[in-house]
């Protein structure tokens, strides 16, 4: 007979209902604290894109309503260092480890803000913007150089629905993004014809951190197109100051990204100025009935 002092071990059975009811909570526990870090990231994300959009619009109040290029060829720097439109926003701002260009002795406007919580660990420049609103500074075609001005609130009608920053992709080659959003209908309509602006195969199928980044084949502008880091959403900073989430695939080019009289460069050519996309029977049209 059993004493009453003598310890009672588990049974074996009594083992693998413990391991298995840890196991169950585990696997209930996991996806929730994944869930938990990814909206972090995300909160995060917007508040960086909220204060970089502000000071966009600061740097535009001082200049004419005009925000600043994409880039601009500085005395100081070699013509292919440009300073940058986040240099041109950065003392707004004051936020972000000012990094030192081994080109020079010219501030870099690096992590901060600037850096986006879900991009490689080695990314710079995941925030980028509307390259049809904040041009580069010189565009070309055909042999000819142009030099295009940006634009500012005052030019675009639908200032809330417009893009002016997101998230891009990365090519971890170089460990950094394109110079600007990608703008050119082509891509944002899944490089097709015609065009499809919603869904898995528009501009949303080039979703990738990847090398190379190319134009041409095989196709991938991943690096230039926006990047959809949470949970298959991205951040989206507009013309009028607002951050607000994007599901993937719900970003319309003709509806946010597309303006009256948007060009990208000032040419002759068919495809430089796309109004001819929004007109009667065109692809655009039927999104903005």
């Amino acid at each position: 007979m059993r004493s009453p002092n003598a310890r009672r071990a588990f049974t074996l059975i009594e083992l693998l209902v413990v391991i298995a009811i840890i196991a169950i909570l585990a696997a209930i526990l996991f996806p929730v604290f994944a869930q938990a870090k990814t909206a972090a990231k995300k909160a995060t994300d917007s508040s960086n894109e909220k204060q970089i959009v502000l000071g966009l619009l600061m740097y535009a109040n001082d200049y004419d309503d005009l925000f600043p290029r994409n880039d601009y060829t500085v005395p100081a720097r070699p013509s292919w260092a440009a300073f940058t439109w986040r240099e041109a926003c950065a003392p707004y701002i004051k936020n972000g480890t000012p990094n030192v260009s081994w080109v020079n002795d010219q501030p870099l406007a690096m992590d901060g803000i600037w850096k986006s919580p879900a991009e490689p660990s080695n990314g710079r420049y995941g925030y980028n913007v509307h390259r049809g609103l904040m041009p580069n500074e010189y565009d070309w075609e055909f042999g000819n150089t142009y030099v295009i001005p940006s634009r500012g609130q005052g030019s675009i009608e639908n200032i809330a629905g417009t893009l002016l920053l997101t998230t891009v992709g990365i090519n971890p080659d170089w460990g950094s993004a394109a110079l600007g959003l990608e703008v050119a209908w082509w891509w944002h309509g899944g490089a097709q014809w015609p065009p499809v602006f919603t869904g898995p195969t528009s501009g949303a199928q080039w979703d990738n951190d990847r090398a190379p980044c190319s134009w041409g084949s095989p196709l991938n502008p991943s690096c230039g197109m926006p990047r959809y880091r949470y949970s298959e959403s991205a951040n989206i900073g507009w013309v009028d100051g607002h951050v607000k989430s994007v599901k993937k695939g719900a970003l319309n080019w003709c509806k946010h990204i597309y303006t009256p009289g948007f060009t990208e460069r000032p040419s002759a050519s068919s495809d430089a100025n796309y109004d001819w996309i929004v007109g009667p029977g065109q692809p655009c049209e039927p999104y903005l009935r």
